[in-house]
C-alpha cells in the first residue's frame, strides 16, 4: 500500500544550482517519515536551470521535470505520486511567492507539513525532518517548528528576537555603538535542552503545518525579499499559536556572504519589506510608524548616497 505523503521539503533555487549538489542527496536520505521533495527554480539563468535538472536528475533519475501546470496535473492524475519534483517556475516574483508555488504542490500531495529550505542548507542527520515533524505534530497549537542552525563559523543563527522600537528608530546611534562595542546579538537561545516556544525563527530553514498555511494566506507576497521571519512570527501571535524550537536537532547554513550581492541594494530591499511588516503587521500605533517610516526614509537616502558616488 502506498504510504500517505506527511512531511515535504520545499527548497527553492535561483541561481544556486551549485548549491543543490550537497542538499539534496541529503534531502533524499531522509527518514522516518513519509517525505517528497519539491525543488522550484524561481526563473533562474538558463545555465543555472540546465545545472539544477542535472543535479536534480543525478538525485532522483525518476523524479518529474516539469512547468507549473504540468507539475499540478501529473500529481492530480498520479495513482502512485513521485516522491520528487522540479518545477521550472515561469517568473520570479520573490522568496515568499516562489515558495508558495511548492507549498500549494505539498497540498496537492496530501501532506500535513512542509519544510522550507534554503539551497544552502546542510541536513546531515537522516532523521532530521522526521524529528522536526514529530516536534511539530506533538502539540496542535505547535504551528512552526525550527531546529538549531548554526553558521560555517560554528555560531548560532536562530532563534531570534525582534528588534526593539528605538533600535530602528534611533538606528545611527545603535549603528555607531555596534562599531565601537561589541553588537548585541539578535540570537536568543532558550534556557534548557528541551523544545520550548520561541517569538521568531530563522526562515532559511523550517517546517509549517499546512493547515496553518492555508488559514492565513500562505507566506506573504507582499515582500519581495527579506522580513519573512517577523510576518511569520505575527501571524502565528495572531492565530494564538507557537513557533516551537528544538535544541537536539542541528541544522548547518552553508551560506557566504561574500556572494550576496551588493550590501546597499540589499539594504533598500529590506527597508522596503520592513516598511511593509511595519504597515501591515506592528502592533504599533500611527504616530509611533509614522516616525520608524521618517527614521527608514534616512536610512535610504543614506544607501542611495553610497550607491551613488561610492
Amino acid at each position: 500500500m502506498q504510504e500517505v505523503i506527511r512531511a515535504v521539503s520545499v527548497v527553492l533555487n535561483f541561481n544556486s544550482s551549485h548549491e543543490l549538489c550537497e542538499l539534496l542527496p541529503q534531502l533524499e536520505a531522509q527518514r522516518g517519515v513519509p517525505h517528497a521533495v519539491i525543488v522550484v527554480d524561481n526563473a533562474s539563468r538558463s545555465e543555472e536551470v540546465s545545472r539544477a535538472k542535472e543535479i536534480f536528475s543525478q538525485t532522483w533519475p525518476y523524479g518529474l521535470v516539469g512547468s507549473t501546470a504540468e507539475i499540478t496535473a501529473s500529481i492530480k492524475h498520479a495513482v502512485t505520486p513521485s516522491r520528487a519534483y522540479l518545477v521550472l517556475h515561469e517568473h520570479n516574483g520573490g522568496y515568499s511567492a516562489g515558495n508558495n508555488v511548492g507549498i500549494r504542490l505539498a497540498e496537492e500531495l496530501g501532506a500535513a507539513a512542509v519544510l522550507i529550505a534554503n539551497p544552502d542548507m546542510r541536513l546531515e542527520d537522516p532523521n532530521y525532518v522526521a524529528q522536526l515533524y514529530e516536534t511539530l505534530v506533538g502539540e496542535r497549537s505547535n504551528l512552526i517548528a525550527a531546529s538549531r542552525i548554526v553558521g560555517l563559523n560554528g555560531l548560532d543563527q536562530s532563534p531570534l528576537r525582534e528588534l526593539s522600537y528605538w533600535e530602528e528608530l534611533l538606528w545611527p546611534i545603535f549603528a555607531l555603538r555596534n562599531k565601537l562595542f561589541k553588537p548585541s546579538s539578535h540570537v536568543v537561545l532558550p534556557p534548557g535542552n528541551q523544545p520550548a516556544a520561541v517569538r521568531k525563527v530563522s526562515g532559511c530553514c523550517l517546517m509549517l503545518r499546512l493547515d496553518f498555511l492555508r488559514g492565513n494566506g500562505y507566506l506573504d507576497e507582499g515582500v519581495f525579499l527579506y522580513c519573512e521571519e517577523p510576518i511569520l512570527a505575527e501571524k502565528v501571535r495572531r492565530a494564538g499559536g507557537h513557533i516551537v524550537f528544538q535544541p537536539h536537532l542541528l541544522a548547518v547554513h552553508a551560506h557566504r556572504k561574500s556572494i550576496k550581492g551588493n550590501p546597499s541594494r540589499n539594504m533598500l530591499q529590506h527597508i522596503k519589506s520592513r516598511c511593509y511588516y511595519l504597515r501591515h503587521y506592528s502592533n504599533y500605533r500611527p504616530i509611533a510608524r509614522a516616525c520608524l517610516f521618517v527614521s527608514y526614509a534616512l536610512l535610504r537616502f543614506a544607501h542611495l548616497i553610497r550607491l551613488r558616488f561610492f
